[in-house]
């Protein structure tokens, strides 16, 4: 599997195997019987989409509809670990502050698709990939008044995926989470809300928005099928870091 890298093109590359028996599932094309849940989780991925681009003149617009659909979300789903109400509080009141000081530390908080996705196989579907894995909980990166900085990550995520006999879209997850301490020497410019990141390998342009910097992937996450190299499903990525 290939490891992810948060700082240049993205792209997630599943090994799919035939299985007959496997108890974990997934299905893409027949959602959750819940599916109020599901409608509720993507509202959400698309407000948060909209709000990561949100501009001075539309912010508190996009802002108050992103704590909406958080708000319908937990209505619809729950809210056990109280990720979703952690969200609602950081948002505050909708005010277009100033954005944060980006020198300091920053913390990945959320990894989004467009649809949400049982990728731990316990019933319950999230669209914040991080809920669903225990892979990336200390990924950071740290902006150094010099425009240089250090992007750390510790640890990555080696996925299969198993598409069930009979069925062209059903898949069977599984995956391991790797502890690898990875430091990537960068350096940043920055131009209003946007921030550019360089790496050894690109440059890539970054959304300040208060206290989240944010990025979205094209494609970002692709389940091909290796046998036959079908893609089987293809979705945005947006990674949000959070000011620690």
């Amino acid at each position: 599997m290939k490891k992810i890298s948060l700082l240049f093109g993205l792209c997630i590359l599943f090994s799919a195997f035939t299985c007959e028996n496997e108890p974990l599932e997934g299905d893409f094309s027949d959602p959750d019987p819940d599916t109020s849940c599901d409608e509720a989780s993507q509202d959400t991925a698309a407000a948060v989409l909209a709000f990561v681009n949100a501009t001075d003149a539309n912010y508190t617009e996009l802002c108050t509809a992103y704590k909406s659909a958080l708000e319908a979300q937990i209505a619809a789903c729950g809210d056990d670990s109280g990720s979703l109400q952690a969200l609602i509080d950081a948002l505050g009141d909708c005010i277009n502050d100033q954005p944060t000081e980006l020198v300091g530390t920053w913390k990945l908080t959320d990894w989004n698709g467009e649809e949400p996705i049982d990728l731990n196989n316990d019933g319950t579907e999230s669209v914040n990939f991080l809920d669903e894995i225990d892979c990336y909980n200390n990924e950071t990166l740290v902006f150094n008044n010099d425009n240089t900085g250090v992007a750390m990550s510790t640890s990555y995520a080696d996925f299969d995926i198993f598409l069930e006999v009979g069925s062209t879209d059903s898949f069977d997850f599984s995956y391991d989470c790797i502890d690898e301490i990875e430091n990537t020497d960068i350096t940043w410019t920055q131009s209003g809300n946007i921030v550019s990141i360089t790496d050894p390998f690109s440059t890539s342009d970054w959304t300040l928005n208060g206290n989240t910097l944010s990025i979205t992937i094209p494609e970002g996450f692709t389940v091909i099928n290796a046998d036959d190299a079908n893609v089987s499903l293809i979705q945005d990525l947006t990674f949000i870091y959070t000011k620690q």
